[in-house]
């Protein structure tokens, strides 16, 4: 019912250094030309009885370890490992087309507002299309994980921190190809919070965006006074005053500061009061901004509360904006553009006179403001400066009517090569992705609906070779593995995405250790057969047409 299906190539590379067999072998399972293998150093024909049985053992199966943790309700089903303590949740993948998008998966999985219990492990985790685990967080509520070009280096980024009711207060982290810190933001901004805590870091949990000049723009929730009479409230009534922060990385200075309550009117939010914005223990989320990113020399905003996104001036002011009900100064929406309680807004196409925007259309609100409208991907084409006779008109609406979804909170709308684009639906823990017609080409579950959720979702390219060695365990094996190939081997290395195969040594004990062979590359996990209790191995390493020798685990004894 959960299919954990298998990555990367099925085959293991079988010599090293490449003879004229070896050469002409790897030909025949690869179809590719004599690739150069170096520093690797096994023997030379796999396969070529040594005068032992280690080899038979690993002609056997070879395979990905497929196990998976269930348990009461709300758990959703997880992937447990034997050489690592993982538990990143299982894809349940109900349409596989061949024709995807290229890049890995970036999510953060947790629970739905307060623990509870429908994901085994919160952390951010990097998977494949097919469910399989690339690399494994640590684990911590985060946010927001993908790929940046950090002073021209690929980069990841993620926040981690403390959330509820859609604030979040954390710090955020740089992670280098090897899965180094680069850095550590931790912005300490003298909050002031409903419960009354100091958090160490106050990073907002929404928004975290570099912009050309390597600055970062993250979000803020301050509760602070203000008058709600124009909604109906109290004069001396209490808010959320929704921050834009611009940040140099390394040293955390502040650079630039936007005030929503400065600039905005409070009446202009479609947020209910529902009884909040009385004391500062229930500030009123009139604004809600979430999402913020560099657009010329100002900023494009989403603000959820007041279904507009709007863009300002480097000089602070409101240059115009786009409501999701009238069109605002940009004249009527069609009426299949309209958006309410949106996330995710980016620009696209940019010119003087026009671009493309993209957004995630909740067209819900949790938990107050549910409705029959499905969750939508929209991309509008937008004229400028803004012009009534020139309306906004409909690019592209992605949705899937046979199977419509109602995303109450967070989401992502993402473009993809190819004219793809990925749908996260937020507190409703489903992926999509959709390809350049609007089909749907891809659908994966990865925890039960309202109950787990992820903010947002990228798929994005990356490769990475960890500094850390592989994980390698040995377990006496079971059942009907016994007689001459008695023991069980299980691989992996968090992180590696080039990884093809694994240099295998064994032995009777940790000083007796020898060659004995190649498998293949199966997936996060690989499990061989063994003939002796002591093992090492050794990745090999993908580097273009050329092939390496990795890190080597530590010897392991079952």
């Amino acid at each position: 019912m959960f299919p954990i299906n298998v990555d990367g190539p099925r085959k293991a590379i079988k010599s090293w250094p490449v003879t004229f067999i070896t050469a002409l072998y790897l030909f025949a399972i690869t179809g590719t030309s004599f690739p150069t293998l170096e520093n690797v150093g096994v023997s030379p024909i796999l396969g070529r009885d040594r005068g032992h049985s280690l080899n038979r053992c690993l002609l056997g199966p070879r395979e990905v370890s497929q196990q998976i943790g269930t348990g009461p309700s709300p758990l959703w089903p997880y992937q447990i490992f034997d050489s690592v303590p993982f538990n990143p949740p299982v894809f349940n993948i109900t349409s596989h087309q061949q024709n995807l998008a290229p890049g890995l998966l970036f999510l953060t999985p947790a629970d739905f507002q307060t623990p509870s219990g429908a994901a085994k492990e919160v952390a951010p985790v990097i998977m494949t299309d097919s469910g399989q685990l690339v690399w494994n967080g640590p684990s911590a509520e985060a946010a927001d994980f993908q790929v940046f070009t950090y002073k021209g280096r690929p980069t990841l980024s993620y926040w981690s921190g403390i959330s509820g009711n859609g604030v979040g207060y954390g710090n955020i982290t740089f992670l280098d190809t090897s899965y180094n810190e680069i850095l550590t933001l931790c912005p300490q901004l003298n909050l002031t919070t409903p419960d009354g805590i100091k958090y160490p870091c106050e990073a907002g949990i929404h928004e975290t965006s570099l912009t050309d000049r390597s600055t970062l723009l993250i979000d803020a929730y301050n509760v602070t006074k203000a008058d709600l009479s124009s909604v109906g409230g109290p004069v001396d009534g209490w808010v959320y005053d929704n921050l834009i922060l611009e940040l140099e990385p390394e040293s955390g200075a502040i650079l630039h500061r936007w005030s929503a309550l400065e600039h905005v009117p409070v009446n202009e939010t479609k947020q209910p009061l529902a009884g909040s914005g009385t004391n500062q223990s229930q500030p009123f989320d009139w604004f809600h901004l979430n999402s913020i990113v560099q657009l010329g020399d100002g900023l494009l905003v989403s603000a959820r509360h007041t279904w507009t996104v709007f863009y300002i001036g480097p000089d602070s002011k409101i240059r115009w904006r786009l409501n999701g009900a009238t069109g605002g100064e940009f004249g009527p929406l069609p009426t299949n553009a309209q958006f309410t309680w949106q996330h995710h807004a980016r620009p696209h196409h940019i010119s003087n006179t026009s671009l493309t925007l993209s957004l995630f259309n909740n067209a819900n609100s949790f938990p107050t403001n549910l409705t029959t409208n499905p969750s939508t991907g929209l991309e509008l084409h937008l004229t400028l400066p803004p012009n009534p006779s020139h309306p906004p008109t409909l690019l592209k609406r992605l949705e899937d009517p046979s199977n419509p979804i109602y995303a109450g909170s967070q989401g992502s709308y993402q473009t993809l090569p190819q004219a793809h684009g990925l749908l996260d639906y937020g507190q409703v823990p489903v992926l999509q992705e959709y390809n350049a017609a609007g089909e749907v080409v891809w659908t994966a579950q990865y925890g039960t609906p309202n109950r787990a959720q992820g903010y947002r979702a990228f798929k994005q390219e990356w490769h990475a070779t960890p500094t850390t060695a592989p994980d390698l365990t040995v377990k006496k094996s079971s059942g009907d593995e016994g007689g001459a190939c008695g023991y069980r081997g299980f691989v992996s290395w968090n992180g590696a995405t080039d990884v093809e195969g694994w240099v295998v040594e064994a032995g009777k004990g940790a000083g007796e250790l020898r060659e004995v062979g190649v498998v293949g590359y199966r997936g996060f996990e690989t499990s061989f057969r063994l003939g002796e209790r002591c093992a090492r191995v050794a990745a090999v390493v993908r580097q273009g047409e050329k092939r390496r020798r990795g890190r080597v685990s530590r010897v392991v004894c079952a």
